[in-house]
């Protein structure tokens, strides 16, 4: 009877160590995807793939995925991430037996339009992708897309011990979550200030506890959508891209709110105290930005963090102060406006003196020189005009130079801006170490941080990318470029969003445009090849293309060795054409060239000119990546002048041509080598309709 009693209670006490395990846990799962690369056509990203990484790391930080549990796939493709989810999909339906709950996060950063993912030269439909991760079986599906009208996505129609804070017997929320990072019609932004998307800065914030509104130490779903959208649009609703609106797609059955992270899993935190207010930026001894977030004076706020050295600003209007902590391993430090010191805005200050700004009677008002090192909200207005500081009005004189922030017109020989600068710059130089907004107007305009609007002069140069046109003799945009270059030369150093017209142009890429000039190099999905082709004329041309598929330019040279063909027998030009593919290898090719040619007999006014104007419909064939042939028929108008013929048209010129005595010899349009229809409209114009052929290597 014991010995029954005794089985029967270990076989009970056994089930209950079992089936209680299974009831009281959750397994999340996790792939986090980053590419950026997005195709030939679309400028390559710099932060989607160490974005992901972010993001699972603070999942497996803090948000109850174990490291087996998480993959990260860093330039996938359709196949890559397709097998990535069916493994998901089984080890899912493995843990039913052993788990009582399943969730799963799927973490997107890249490229997108309105119809799918761009993986490199792939596009993964919406469709395909949200009814894969539909079918899993799993309690809680959470995806998560930063990348371009991903918006467009919410339209359609055995185990280890898991984190504490996800077991919650209350919690019976079951269904799918759709983040996205930008509405439907949306560009989605990333900043080299913060070295990540905005969204994706915005949701690690969060998912570490800036976006913990209730001061539980945890962040839910809502309250991570809430926080990412109210920091995402802040950070773009001046930026020339426009406002970004993430958006979301939520069908969620059951009780209690999913929660996705909690502070109090990481081995170090820093605890800002109820009383203290304002922007923070934490950055760690890498100088990486961390989090950025607003501080309001309701309650303290913890952020979750590994151990090792902060550094922290504390912005309070226009008051900057930084303080540094050592976050020690199972520590929580605690952050007061007592921690900080106040960073002096002025290169120097006196000794003994607490004060950060020279005293007022150090400043200076006269015609001749204005130096002020006090708010002043005036125009200043002489020969040198110095405000040490930040200055809201306008400066107009010989030398102008603001130390800070500038907003307004400065108009002078020179103008300099050491921080940023809104407003109007008109001088022969103009300078400025910030960001510009507005326009520049100048010899020489320079700005060393991102230009948003006009720089027009004779050289125009932005270090930190362009939104905007630069109109100028010399235009150089060091990084990314949004809108046209108009100049003798033209320079994108790592590419450009729209035109660059003049007569060399060079492009890392181009997205939405297109280059136009004798030479436009484009370094990354441009069009190179040189060609070998003849014509009704000339039956050796050599001809150089550059630019991209769908406009490209050629150079031209050609040579005619029959004699009494032609009184010339070398020619050069210029050309443009068009790369229209039909299938793989197949494509159509009009090209409009023009060869031009002259020959002198007795003297310099003894010549004459001649010119070659050809319409050529050419149909391609590719040979593999590098060769192909074309063939088409051609149109060419032909124009030949004497120098009596030029010397009449110069006349009306008020040129002084009484020393020219231009014989008006006599000239007749080149006979043609072959051809099937020609006819001689006078003894200057004539029309030949013929054949060409060319041989190119793509390189």
């Amino acid at each position: 009877m014991r010995r029954n009693l005794f089985i029967g209670v270990f076989y009970f006490l056994s089930a209950a160590l079992v089936f209680g395990a299974a009831d009281d846990s959750t397994r999340r799962f996790g792939i986090f995807v980053g590419s950026n690369n997005g195709g030939r056509e679309r400028v390559t990203l710099r932060y989607a793939i160490s974005d992901a990484v972010s993001v699972s790391k603070v999942f497996s930080e803090m948000g109850g995925i174990a490291v087996e549990d998480s993959v990260v796939l860093v330039e996938p493709s359709i196949r890559d991430i397709n097998r990535r989810i069916d493994a998901l999909q089984e080890q899912v339906v493995r843990s039913k037996g052993i788990n009582k709950r399943t969730e799963i996060v799927f973490y997107y950063s890249g490229h997108s339009d309105e119809d799918g993912l761009l993986l490199n030269r792939e596009r993964y439909p919406y469709r395909d992708l949200r009814d894969r991760i539909n079918n899993i079986p799993s309690d809680m599906r959470i995806v998560i897309l930063d990348s371009c009208a991903s918006g467009a996505f919410t339209r359609l129609k055995g185990g280890a011990k898991t984190q504490p804070f996800l077991v919650d017997s209350s919690l019976t929320a079951e269904g799918y979550a759709f983040l996205t990072s930008s509405s439907a019609n949306e560009a989605s932004q990333e900043s080299d200030r913060i070295a990540a998307s905005y969204f994706t800065h915005s949701l690690v914030a969060g998912l570490r506890g800036a976006a913990d509104s209730v001061g539980d130490g945890r962040v839910t779903l809502n309250e991570l959508y809430r926080f990412a959208y109210a920091e995402t649009l802040a950070r773009t609703e001046t930026s020339v891209y426009g406002s970004q609106h993430p958006s979301y797609d939520m069908q969620i059955s059951g009780t209690g709110d999913v929660v996705l992270t909690d502070v109090k899993e990481t081995s170090a935190g820093m605890v800002f105290d109820e009383k203290l207010t304002g922007r923070l930026s934490i950055r760690n001894s890498s100088d990486h930005l961390i989090a950025e977030i607003t501080k309001t004076a309701v309650r303290p706020l913890e952020l979750g963090l590994e151990p090792g050295p902060y550094y922290v600003t504390l912005q309070q209007g226009s008051d900057v102060l930084r303080s540094e902590f050592n976050l020690i391993e199972g520590q929580r430090t605690l952050v007061t406006r007592e921690s900080f010191t106040f960073i002096t805005t002025e290169p120097a200050r006196r000794r003994g003196r607490e004060d950060t700004a020279p005293p007022s009677e150090d400043n200076v008002y006269a015609f001749f020189v204005n130096y002020i090192s006090e708010p002043f909200q005036f125009p200043l207005i002489g020969f040198v005009n110095i405000h040490r500081g930040s200055h809201n009005s306008a400066q107009v004189g010989y030398f102008n130079w603001n130390t800070k922030n500038f907003s307004g017109v400065q108009a002078g020989f020179v103008n300099t801006t050491g921080g940023n600068s809104n407003g109007i710059q008109a001088g022969f130089l103009n300078t400025t170490a910030g960001d510009t907004r507005g326009l520049q107007a100048a010899f020489v305009n320079t700005t060393v941080g991102a230009a948003a609007g006009v720089q027009a002069g004779f050289v125009n140069i932005a270090i930190k990318g362009m939104s905007g046109p630069q109109v100028g003799f010399v235009n150089t945009s060091i990084k990314e470029m949004s809108g046209p270059q108009l100049g003798f030369v033209n320079v994108a150093a790592q590419g450009i969003k729209g035109f660059q017209f003049g007569f060399v142009n060079y492009a890392d890429s181009i997205e939405y445009g297109v280059p136009l000039g004798a030479i436009s190099i484009v370094r990354k999905g441009g069009y190179h090849a040189v060609e070998y082709s003849f014509s009704e004329f000339y039956p050796i041309i050599t001809g150089l293309k550059l630019g991209v598929d769908r406009l490209y330019t050629t150079v031209f040279a050609a040579y005619n060795p029959v004699e009494g063909y032609s009184p010339v027998n070398f020619s050069t030009g210029l050309g443009i054409g068009s790369i229209i593919p039909i299938t793989k290898f197949f494509f159509i090719n009009p090209e409009y060239n023009s060869l031009f040619s002259a020959s002198r007999q007795d003297d310099y006014r003894s010549f004459s000119t001649y010119t070659f104007e050809s319409f050529i419909p050419y149909f391609g064939f590719k040979f593999g990546k590098y060769f192909s042939i074309t063939a088409g028929p051609s149109v060419t108008w032909v124009h030949a002048y004497n120098a009596a013929d030029i010397k009449k048209q110069l006349e009306g010129q008020s040129l002084d041509m009484s020393d020219w005595e231009a014989p008006d010899t006599p000239v007749e349009i080149p006979k043609p080598l072959f051809s099937i229809y020609s006819h001689d409209f006078n003894k200057n114009n004539g029309v030949v309709v013929g054949a060409r052929a060319t041989v190119r290597f793509t390189f």
